[in-house]
Protein backbone atom coordinates (compact mmCIF):
# COMPACT_ATOMS: atom_id res chain seq x y z
CA UNK A 1 0.00 0.00 0.00
CA UNK A 2 1.33 3.31 -0.91
CA UNK A 3 1.52 5.66 2.22
CA UNK A 4 0.78 8.58 -0.51
CA UNK A 5 -2.63 7.24 -1.02
CA UNK A 6 -4.06 9.06 1.51
CA UNK A 7 -2.20 11.75 1.48
CA UNK A 8 -4.39 15.21 1.45
CA UNK A 9 -3.09 18.71 -0.37
CA UNK A 10 -4.58 20.85 1.78
CA UNK A 11 -3.83 24.92 1.05
CA UNK A 12 -2.64 27.42 3.19
CA UNK A 13 -5.78 29.63 4.01
CA UNK A 14 -9.43 28.54 3.23
CA UNK A 15 -10.55 30.82 0.81
CA UNK A 16 -8.56 29.22 -1.81
CA UNK A 17 -11.52 26.20 -2.46
CA UNK A 18 -9.76 23.33 -2.86
CA UNK A 19 -11.77 21.64 -0.07
CA UNK A 20 -14.93 21.72 1.54
CA UNK A 21 -15.58 22.79 5.21
CA UNK A 22 -16.94 19.70 6.81
CA UNK A 23 -20.11 19.97 9.05
CA UNK A 24 -19.51 19.66 12.68
CA UNK A 25 -21.41 16.89 14.58
CA UNK A 26 -19.57 16.62 17.94
CA UNK A 27 -20.28 13.49 19.68
CA UNK A 28 -22.42 14.32 23.14
CA UNK A 29 -20.57 12.07 25.49
CA UNK A 30 -21.56 10.41 28.43
CA UNK A 31 -20.09 13.60 30.44
CA UNK A 32 -22.28 15.80 28.86
CA UNK A 33 -25.31 14.18 29.16
CA UNK A 34 -24.96 14.14 32.92
CA UNK A 35 -25.03 17.73 32.74
CA UNK A 36 -28.44 17.77 30.32
CA UNK A 37 -31.00 19.65 32.17
CA UNK A 38 -33.85 18.06 32.81
CA UNK A 39 -37.60 19.17 32.02
CA UNK A 40 -39.96 19.90 34.61
CA UNK A 41 -42.09 16.62 33.22
CA UNK A 42 -39.63 14.12 33.82
CA UNK A 43 -39.20 12.33 36.85
CA UNK A 44 -35.73 10.84 38.82
CA UNK A 45 -35.97 7.49 36.88
CA UNK A 46 -36.02 8.54 33.64
CA UNK A 47 -33.55 10.60 33.41
CA UNK A 48 -31.29 8.28 34.80
CA UNK A 49 -29.63 9.87 38.03
CA UNK A 50 -30.34 8.95 41.41
CA UNK A 51 -30.32 12.52 43.08
CA UNK A 52 -30.25 13.22 46.95
CA UNK A 53 -32.78 16.12 48.18
CA UNK A 54 -29.79 17.21 50.34
CA UNK A 55 -26.21 16.47 49.56
CA UNK A 56 -24.90 17.79 52.94
CA UNK A 57 -26.74 15.09 54.49
CA UNK A 58 -24.61 11.80 55.22
CA UNK A 59 -27.57 9.12 53.81
CA UNK A 60 -25.20 6.53 56.39
CA UNK A 61 -26.08 8.95 59.48
CA UNK A 62 -29.48 8.93 61.05
CA UNK A 63 -31.29 12.20 61.39
CA UNK A 64 -30.32 14.01 64.71
CA UNK A 65 -33.78 14.98 66.74
CA UNK A 66 -35.00 18.29 66.68
CA UNK A 67 -35.88 20.03 69.83
CA UNK A 68 -39.29 20.60 70.20
CA UNK A 69 -40.17 24.27 70.17
CA UNK A 70 -43.46 23.84 72.81
CA UNK A 71 -42.50 24.89 76.03
CA UNK A 72 -42.76 22.05 78.80
CA UNK A 73 -45.66 22.05 81.25
CA UNK A 74 -45.11 21.36 84.37
CA UNK A 75 -47.80 19.21 86.24
CA UNK A 76 -49.65 20.34 89.05
CA UNK A 77 -49.12 19.35 92.54
CA UNK A 78 -52.36 17.58 93.29
CA UNK A 79 -54.21 18.24 96.56
CA UNK A 80 -53.38 14.64 97.75
CA UNK A 81 -49.64 15.50 97.27
CA UNK A 82 -49.76 18.34 99.44
CA UNK A 83 -51.47 16.53 102.26
CA UNK A 84 -49.11 13.69 102.56
CA UNK A 85 -46.36 16.29 102.84
CA UNK A 86 -47.94 18.08 105.83
CA UNK A 87 -48.38 14.64 107.55
CA UNK A 88 -44.80 13.96 107.12
CA UNK A 89 -43.65 17.18 108.49
CA UNK A 90 -45.88 16.94 111.18
CA UNK A 91 -44.83 13.54 111.84
CA UNK A 92 -40.83 14.61 111.37
CA UNK A 93 -41.78 17.74 113.85
CA UNK A 94 -43.26 15.01 116.36
CA UNK A 95 -40.26 13.06 116.53
CA UNK A 96 -38.45 15.72 116.63
CA UNK A 97 -39.56 17.27 119.89
CA UNK A 98 -39.72 13.60 121.22
CA UNK A 99 -36.05 12.97 120.96
CA UNK A 100 -35.38 16.27 122.66
CA UNK A 101 -37.66 15.85 125.72
CA UNK A 102 -35.97 12.47 126.22
CA UNK A 103 -33.04 14.09 125.98
CA UNK A 104 -33.88 16.43 128.87
CA UNK A 105 -35.24 14.31 130.81
CA UNK A 106 -31.51 12.34 130.54
CA UNK A 107 -29.46 14.61 131.08
CA UNK A 108 -32.03 16.02 134.61
CA UNK A 109 -32.21 12.13 135.67
CA UNK A 110 -27.95 11.79 135.27
CA UNK A 111 -26.11 12.36 138.43
CA UNK A 112 -23.82 15.84 138.76
CA UNK A 113 -20.22 14.46 139.73
CA UNK A 114 -18.92 16.10 142.44
CA UNK A 115 -16.42 18.35 142.18
CA UNK A 116 -12.80 16.70 143.05
CA UNK A 117 -11.74 17.78 146.35
CA UNK A 118 -8.12 18.18 147.27
CA UNK A 119 -6.53 16.14 150.16
CA UNK A 120 -3.61 17.40 151.87
CA UNK A 121 -1.89 15.23 154.50
CA UNK A 122 0.79 16.07 157.10
CA UNK A 123 4.55 16.61 156.04
CA UNK A 124 7.86 17.72 157.39
CA UNK A 125 10.77 19.78 155.73
CA UNK A 126 12.09 19.09 152.51
CA UNK A 127 15.33 19.89 151.81
CA UNK A 128 15.04 20.57 148.05
CA UNK A 129 11.82 23.14 148.99
CA UNK A 130 14.50 24.94 151.66
CA UNK A 131 16.61 24.95 149.04
CA UNK A 132 14.84 26.84 146.31
CA UNK A 133 13.43 28.82 148.64
CA UNK A 134 16.99 29.67 149.90
CA UNK A 135 18.14 30.68 146.83
CA UNK A 136 15.82 33.28 145.87
CA UNK A 137 16.33 34.97 149.64
CA UNK A 138 19.86 35.32 148.83
CA UNK A 139 19.35 36.39 145.39
CA UNK A 140 16.58 39.08 147.07
CA UNK A 141 18.73 40.09 149.55
CA UNK A 142 22.13 41.03 147.31
CA UNK A 143 20.00 43.26 145.64
CA UNK A 144 18.79 45.11 148.72
CA UNK A 145 22.34 45.41 149.75
CA UNK A 146 23.60 46.58 146.31
CA UNK A 147 20.62 49.31 146.33
CA UNK A 148 22.07 49.90 149.55
CA UNK A 149 25.99 50.71 148.77
CA UNK A 150 25.01 52.44 146.00
CA UNK A 151 22.52 55.01 148.30
CA UNK A 152 25.12 55.35 150.82
CA UNK A 153 28.50 54.77 148.92
CA UNK A 154 30.07 52.49 151.80
CA UNK A 155 32.53 49.94 151.36
CA UNK A 156 31.72 46.43 151.98
CA UNK A 157 34.46 44.98 152.01
CA UNK A 158 36.19 47.19 153.95
CA UNK A 159 33.67 47.33 156.76
CA UNK A 160 33.66 43.36 156.71
CA UNK A 161 37.65 43.17 156.81
CA UNK A 162 37.93 45.91 159.48
CA UNK A 163 34.89 45.70 161.47
CA UNK A 164 34.31 48.03 164.47
CA UNK A 165 34.09 47.22 168.12
CA UNK A 166 30.60 45.93 168.26
CA UNK A 167 30.61 44.34 165.18
CA UNK A 168 27.51 46.49 163.81
CA UNK A 169 28.61 45.20 160.05
CA UNK A 170 27.64 41.59 161.21
CA UNK A 171 24.88 42.34 162.53
CA UNK A 172 23.18 44.86 160.16
CA UNK A 173 23.62 42.47 157.76
CA UNK A 174 22.43 39.33 159.13
CA UNK A 175 19.23 42.02 160.04
CA UNK A 176 18.91 42.53 156.26
CA UNK A 177 18.97 39.02 155.39
CA UNK A 178 16.41 38.70 158.15
CA UNK A 179 14.31 41.40 157.34
CA UNK A 180 14.09 39.87 152.90
CA UNK A 181 12.92 36.36 154.29
CA UNK A 182 10.64 37.31 156.36
CA UNK A 183 9.17 39.51 153.78
CA UNK A 184 9.53 36.74 151.56
CA UNK A 185 7.62 34.26 154.01
CA UNK A 186 4.98 36.59 154.83
CA UNK A 187 4.04 37.81 151.52
CA UNK A 188 3.95 34.35 149.88
CA UNK A 189 2.37 32.16 152.30
CA UNK A 190 -0.29 34.51 153.73
CA UNK A 191 -1.47 35.55 149.90
CA UNK A 192 -0.64 31.86 148.12
CA UNK A 193 -0.52 29.78 151.08
CA UNK A 194 3.01 28.40 150.01
CA UNK A 195 6.60 29.90 148.90
CA UNK A 196 7.62 28.87 145.27
CA UNK A 197 9.75 26.04 146.77
CA UNK A 198 6.93 24.57 148.62
CA UNK A 199 4.57 25.13 145.90
CA UNK A 200 7.06 23.21 143.23
CA UNK A 201 6.77 20.39 145.25
CA UNK A 202 3.18 20.47 146.19
CA UNK A 203 3.44 21.63 149.87
CA UNK A 204 1.58 24.36 151.52
CA UNK A 205 0.99 25.72 155.25
CA UNK A 206 -2.20 24.77 156.12
CA UNK A 207 -5.55 23.57 154.37
CA UNK A 208 -6.66 25.75 151.45
CA UNK A 209 -9.64 26.63 153.34
CA UNK A 210 -7.69 28.58 156.08
CA UNK A 211 -6.43 30.79 154.13
CA UNK A 212 -9.05 33.54 154.87
CA UNK A 213 -8.88 33.28 158.12
CA UNK A 214 -7.58 35.69 160.78
CA UNK A 215 -5.67 33.15 162.53
CA UNK A 216 -4.03 31.83 159.85
CA UNK A 217 -2.19 35.15 159.36
CA UNK A 218 -1.16 34.99 162.67
CA UNK A 219 -0.05 31.94 162.49
CA UNK A 220 2.13 32.01 159.46
CA UNK A 221 3.72 35.31 161.04
CA UNK A 222 4.64 33.14 164.38
CA UNK A 223 6.33 30.24 162.26
CA UNK A 224 8.07 32.19 160.09
CA UNK A 225 9.90 34.19 163.24
CA UNK A 226 10.52 31.43 165.04
CA UNK A 227 12.45 29.80 162.31
CA UNK A 228 14.25 33.28 161.36
CA UNK A 229 15.00 33.68 165.05
CA UNK A 230 16.73 30.02 165.25
CA UNK A 231 18.97 30.84 162.59
CA UNK A 232 16.58 29.12 159.98
CA UNK A 233 18.50 25.68 159.99
CA UNK A 234 18.22 24.57 163.47
CA UNK A 235 14.64 24.13 163.76
CA UNK A 236 14.09 22.18 159.92
CA UNK A 237 17.27 19.95 160.95
CA UNK A 238 15.79 18.90 164.03
CA UNK A 239 11.83 18.59 162.51
CA UNK A 240 13.85 16.23 159.75
CA UNK A 241 15.59 13.90 162.37
CA UNK A 242 12.97 13.77 164.35
CA UNK A 243 9.97 12.96 161.12
CA UNK A 244 8.15 15.98 162.97
CA UNK A 245 6.90 19.58 162.02
CA UNK A 246 8.25 20.56 165.05
CA UNK A 247 7.73 24.61 163.74
CA UNK A 248 4.09 23.48 163.00
CA UNK A 249 3.30 22.11 166.36
CA UNK A 250 4.62 25.03 167.95
CA UNK A 251 3.07 27.51 166.01
CA UNK A 252 -0.57 25.80 164.73
CA UNK A 253 0.91 26.43 161.21
CA UNK A 254 1.56 22.92 159.94
CA UNK A 255 3.45 22.12 156.43
CA UNK A 256 1.44 19.68 154.63
CA UNK A 257 1.60 18.03 151.54
CA UNK A 258 -0.87 17.23 148.72
CA UNK A 259 -1.74 13.63 148.12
Amino acid sequence: MDPFEEFEFKPLTEGLGFHKKKASNPKTTDLDSSFEVTKPGLSLNQTGLSLLEDEAVDPLRPPLPRKSQTPAIEPEASPSSSAVDEILKTLQKNRRLDFENKSAAKAATKPVAAPKVEEYKADVWNVSSALLDSMLVIAASLLCMIIVLMVTKADLIANLSNPDESGMIYLSTFALLASVSLIYLLVNRMFLGSTPGEWAFEQRIGQPEEINTAMYSVRVLARSLVVIATGFIVLPILSALLNRDLAGEITGARLVKKV
